[in-house]
């Protein structure tokens, strides 16, 4: 799965949004994997500014950004699964989003050949408030995840001699 390989679309049947999914595959083990997605310093090299976390189920998380469309508010969090080198998911938001409330977001790890497919998913509340947070998320994730992948460069196959 590649970081392009996005979905967001509302569901037919019943009118709720589908959650937004993307991947990437990174060329480390799940454990250090897991580490950058959970730990402060980790999430401070690939995903934002600032953050603060007490890295295990219940924990408090703590996200800024900074830049020119980047939130002035601080997003807070909690993890509500925390699964080492597996998956993790938490919840959260702040003021700046409708009713305070930013959504789930679930990562799953799984080892493959030459490292790690990451895939996230982000579930956000139904209705039209949310409308255009999707449409940037869902641009937003891919770009995400490729600054994760590159924080360990694709190891070149050495060619025998």
């Amino acid at each position: 799965m590649s970081a392009a390989s996005v979905s967001e679309r509302r569901g037919a049947a019943r009118g709720t949004r589908a959650p937004i999914e993307a991947g990437v595959r990174v060329a480390a083990a799940p454990a250090d994997v897991f580490a950058a997605l959970t730990e402060a310093r980790g999430l401070e090299r690939w995903f934002c500014a600032r953050a603060a976390s007490d890295a295990r189920a219940g924990g408090a998380l703590s996200l800024e950004w900074r830049g020119p469309d980047a939130s002035r508010e601080v997003y807070a969090g909690v993890w509500t699964e925390f699964r080492p080198a597996l998956a993790c998911a938490y919840r959260g938001g702040h003021a700046g989003y409708p009713g305070g409330e930013a959504g789930d977001v679930r990562l799953t790890l799984e080892p493959v050949a030459g490292g790690t497919r990451v895939a996230m998913r982000h579930t956000l509340p139904d209705g039209a408030a949310y409308d255009a947070l999707a449409e940037r998320y869902a641009a937003a994730w891919p770009r995400a995840l490729a600054r994760l992948a590159a924080l360990w460069p694709a190891r070149q196959e050495e060619e025998a001699p």
